[in-house]
């Protein structure tokens, strides 16, 4: 059976007769505002990594060339067409990441929307907030990729599906809703798949056997147009699929150097962990992202208990709680990385507002206490986001660009252990310095290949970790440079003088 929203009460309704309108338009808007300008705060400041550099250099080539990357590398071109509809096409970081702080931003303002209806006004505030300054979230409503715009989708899902479960008014339009939310997170990426499939099997922990015949209808409506669209894009991708699965490296074989604890660990640490990949610790120590964790899973926990008997928490929780035990499975055989898993948060926020509410509504004698914990939480969650808008979380590749084009580094092969250096160097370099990349994959292949290479010519450069020592093998007479740049050292060995570029001739003395 359907349950009944949060509505104003008669009394209220005949006080402010626009409230029922006003109300959901300013907390969707509030929310919105918020996240948008959180995001755009830093959105331009993080040079593009090897997932962002792809999304540009793909954006930039034709229509043809789109699509048929995209379906070679196992991945859907909506996100990349919707980029380059736009004429994003050789942008700014700022203007390739844009979209995404929009995206994510119309999601976080559907959670808050959805929040006031389930749970009040405290719930949405308290939405509007996690979801404004959750780190996960931030860091992917930066990022020139897919992931901002399945968010936006599997939200648009859960408006309609928790519109059609609490009995909003014309349910054929909240089917709609979740149909388009639900077929365009699917066709964003495809682990939005996951939690569109979690979704539909909550249905019988929902009830769905006592939901009348034509909200039954509605539902199964729904369903099969849903995966019938996924069936027939997915038919698009599995050529290339079996294609990549007989290669040694490619579509999700990235993470075969670590062991299934550690991509796990990883998986989680990023959503409901509250980890900040390379965290400056500006704003909140080291360490306490645990209690965040704890707290943010607790308040999950909460608000299920305190709502159990609802359908649309039923189905928020299998989503929430099953979405990271679905790729704990998959984990087994392929990639896990948290990214794939973060359809699963626009649930989780929703249980989480929930559980606040259930808190300071049921608090009695504890209210202050109860609030003076909750004020706290908040104020970590965000103090994290703050942390993760100013962190550097990859490598940035800038600075070893901007030196080769100085130093007047061209015309010749630059040696790495770094096998993403390529991609992201190609962008920031260009073209017109006609540098190609020798590169080995140090968990596959020994440092020594790259060295013995380097011994054979008389000019050399190398780009490698900077924990990797120089060899004792380097020849007498040689001029060796060494340039730092964070993680990653910039060598070169030449045999002669002249044949070092004019701008690094000197270098034994600066380096």
């Amino acid at each position: 059976m359907a349950e009944a929203e949060i509505l104003p009460s008669p009394a209220n309704a005949t006080r402010w007769p626009h409230a029922a309108i006003l109300a959901p338009l300013f907390v969707a808007g509030l929310t919105f505002a918020l996240c948008l300008a959180l995001r755009l705060s830093t959105l331009g400041n993080l040079a593009l990594w090897f997932d962002e550099a792809i999304t540009a250099d793909v954006v930039a080539t034709s229509w043809p060339a789109l699509v048929a990357d995209r379906l070679a590398n196992g991945h859907f071109p909506t996100y990349f067409a919707a980029l380059k509809a736009l004429g994003l096409g050789g942008g700014s970081e700022f203007a390739l990441r844009l979209p995404s702080a929009l995206f994510d931003s119309a999601a976080g303002a559907l959670v808050a929307l959805v929040a006031l209806r389930l749970s009040g006004r405290i719930g949405a505030i308290a939405a509007g907030l996690l979801y404004a300054f959750y780190p996960a979230l931030i860091q992917y409503g930066q990022e020139a990729r897919p992931y901002a715009l399945m968010l936006a989708f599997v939200a648009l899902a859960i408006t309609g599906q928790i519109g059609l479960l609490t009995a909003r008014p014309r349910p054929g339009r909240q089917a709609v809703l979740a149909t388009i939310g639900t077929l365009g997170a699917a066709f964003s990426i495809p682990a939005g798949i996951v939690p569109v499939a979690l979704q539909h099997l909550a249905l019988p922990a929902c009830g769905f056997r006592k939901f009348a015949p034509a909200l039954k209808r509605l539902w199964w409506r729904h369903i099969l147009v849903t995966w019938a669209g996924i069936v027939l894009a997915a038919a698009f991708l599995l050529p290339s699929v079996v294609t990549q699965a007989t290669k040694p490296v490619g579509l999700m074989k990235w993470q075969a150097r670590y062991g299934y604890g550690d991509r796990a660990i990883e998986a989680f640490g990023e959503t409901y962990g509250f980890v900040v990949p390379r965290d400056v610790d500006r704003f909140l120590a080291a360490g306490w992202n645990g209690w965040l964790a704890a707290g943010f899973l607790g308040l999950m926990l909460v608000g299920f208990l305190a709502n159990r008997a609802r359908p649309a928490h039923r189905m928020l929780a299998v989503t929430a709680f099953g979405t990271p035990l679905v790729f704990l499975v998959l984990g087994i055989f392929s990639a896990s990385a948290g990214r794939y898993l973060i359809g699963m948060l626009p649930a989780a926020i929703l249980l989480a507002s929930a559980g606040v509410t259930a808190l300071v509504e049921r608090a009695g004698a504890w209210r202050l206490p109860i609030l003076a914990g909750l004020a706290a939480l908040f104020a970590g969650f965000a103090l994290q986001g703050l942390d993760m808008l100013v962190s550097a979380r990859k490598y940035d590749w800038r600075p070893v660009a901007a030196f080769l084009e100085q130093g007047g580094v061209r015309d010749t092969e630059l040696l790495t252990d770094a096998p993403q250096a390529e991609r992201a160097l190609r962008h920031y370099v260009g073209e017109a310095a006609r540098i190609s990349y020798g590169a080995i994959d140090p968990a596959l292949e020994p440092i020594e290949i790259l060295w013995s290479k380097a011994a054979g010519r008389p000019l050399a450069f190398l780009l490698t970790a900077s924990y990797q020592p120089l060899p004792d093998d380097i020849p007498e007479g040689a001029i060796v440079c060494r340039w730092p740049f964070g993680d990653q050292t910039l060598t070169m060995i030449a045999r002669d003088l002249g044949l070092v570029p004019p701008a690094l001739r000197g270098c034994e003395a600066e380096s």
